[in-house]
Parts: C-alpha cells; sequence; structure tokens
C-alpha cells in the first residue's frame, strides 16, 4: 500500500519538511484508500471529485473520523508575519516548497497526521 510505503520512509528521513511531506501523503494515502474500500471502489480515479485532493479535513470527516481529531486539523500559522495561516490541507505545500512554520504549529499537525496513521493503518489492517 502507498501509505505504509510513504510512512515507512518519513521514518527513514531524519524529521524536518521532507519527512513531513512524506508524512502527510501518507496520511492522504491511507484515508483515500480506506474510503475505496469503504465505497468498494477499485481505485482514486473512481473517487467522486470532491475527495481528489488533499483535503484530509474532508476525508477525515466522510471516514467519520473523531470529531476531537478532525477538529483539530487547523491552519498553522506561518513564520514570517507577511505570510498568513497555511490550511491543514495545504500543509503539504508548505513543507514542499519550503515555508517556515511556528514550531508548536507544526508540531500539532504532525501529531494529528500520526494519529490519522494509527486509525489508517487499524481501518486497513495493515
Amino acid at each position: 500500500m502507498s501509505f505504509k510505503a510513504q510512512k515507512e520512509a518519513s521514518s527513514a528521513v531524519q524529521g524536518g519538511a521532507a519527512a513531513a511531506l512524506l508524512l502527510f501523503y501518507s496520511a492522504e494515502c491511507g484515508l483515500k484508500a480506506a474510503l475505496i474500500e469503504r465505497l468498494g471502489l477499485r481505485s482514486t480515479s473512481q473517487l467522486p471529485p470532491e475527495f481528489r485532493s488533499h483535503d484530509l479535513q474532508r476525508l477525515a470527516k466522510e471516514l467519520r473520523l473523531a470529531p476531537q481529531l478532525c477538529g483539530r486539523m487547523r491552519p498553522c500559522a506561518s513564520l514570517k508575519e507577511d505570510k498568513g495561516p497555511v490550511p491543514f490541507g495545504d500543509l503539504h505545500q508548505a513543507w514542499r516548497y519550503g515555508h517556515a512554520l511556528k514550531k508548536d504549529h507544526e508540531e500539532q499537525a504532525l501529531a494529528v497526521l500520526h494519529e490519522l496513521l494509527i486509525w489508517c493503518q487499524r481501518e486497513l489492517r495493515a
């Protein structure tokens, strides 16, 4: 499974943006795999268009994950004051392009991603 391979790759990378990016994509793949399984589909191309984005919160709500977990998928504040907050679903772009985030916000986002992966592992029995 793609989510498992990316999760393992994120563990192999020693922190930083690369590990965070892989963690995000791993969670995204896991949530999409769970939705595909629940809907009896074969691939992401069969998902309705609203679930083909990077919106982890929408995927989590559709999968009926705990409201407390969904509620913790908050925007992350930027380190630079002239930059606005980064929505949770856009964190992959921030990490990919080197957008610096406030450390405590980033750590909270990473904790949520780890929780999503734990849920995916249980749901997909992987």
